[in-house]
């Protein structure tokens, strides 16, 4: 499959890009730093180094492609604007080249707007805020979901570095009861995986360890 990466030098997207190659993924790495990618930048079929709020470069990343993975982050110090800005051009761009496939990562814990946290937990677990803004977050979420495209949110709990250990609890809804941290690379296996299912078809999945 074509598929392009945005946010692809990211701890999580860095992830799922080489887990894309490994799987046989024909892979468009699209960055602001590519030299974050390492070695995998010479395996990749593209490697589009750009801002994802940028129409032109979001454009010649898109042409061509079969399915989009948006694991944007905001770096160390910026807001976490950039995440619901940036998927906004996504959408827009996948909807003129005719993309339908669009698997998002977002966040346990958020919540519709005006809705409160359900359990403790919910709350214990919802994003961090050097990591993401919980309405930038739930802004990414009603854009993707108003989009009309084949999309699915992907809401982790707590990430954490390591191997991936498969051995991880799916279910939908904002967060899942007992929640544990979770392995980024189980979480890009698992992005990986919608690509090959539509059982999660406009649908949101929270995961946990």
């Amino acid at each position: 499959m074509k598929l392009v990466v945005f946010g692809s030098s990211g701890r999580t997207g860095r992830l799922a890009v080489a887990g894309a190659l490994e799987r046989g993924h024909e892979v468009t790495a699209f960055t602001r730093t590519p030299e974050a990618l390492g070695e995998l930048a010479a395996r990749c079929a593209r490697v589009v180094r750009g801002d994802v709020v940028d129409r032109v470069v979001v454009a010649e990343a898109m042409s061509g492609q079969e399915a989009v993975v948006y694991a944007v982050g905001p770096a160390p110090g910026e807001s976490a604007a950039t995440t619901a800005d940036g998927v906004l051009r996504v959408v827009r761009t996948m909807q003129t080249y005719g993309v339908r496939r669009l698997i998002a990562l977002s966040a346990a814990g958020v919540e519709a707007k005006g809705q409160a946290p359900r359990s403790f937990l919910a709350r214990l677990f919802r994003p961090r805020p050097e990591v993401a803004d919980p309405g930038d977050v739930r802004r990414m979420e009603v854009t993707v979901r108003q989009s009309e495209l084949d999309w699915t949110l992907v809401r982790p709990s707590r990430l954490t570095d390591g191997p991936a250990t498969g051995a991880y609890r799916a279910g939908p809804g904002h967060a899942l009861p007992d929640a544990r941290p979770i392995a980024r690379a189980d979480v890009a296996a698992f992005l990986l995986d919608q690509l090959e299912t539509d059982l999660n078809v406009q649908h949101a999945v929270a995961l946990s360890g």
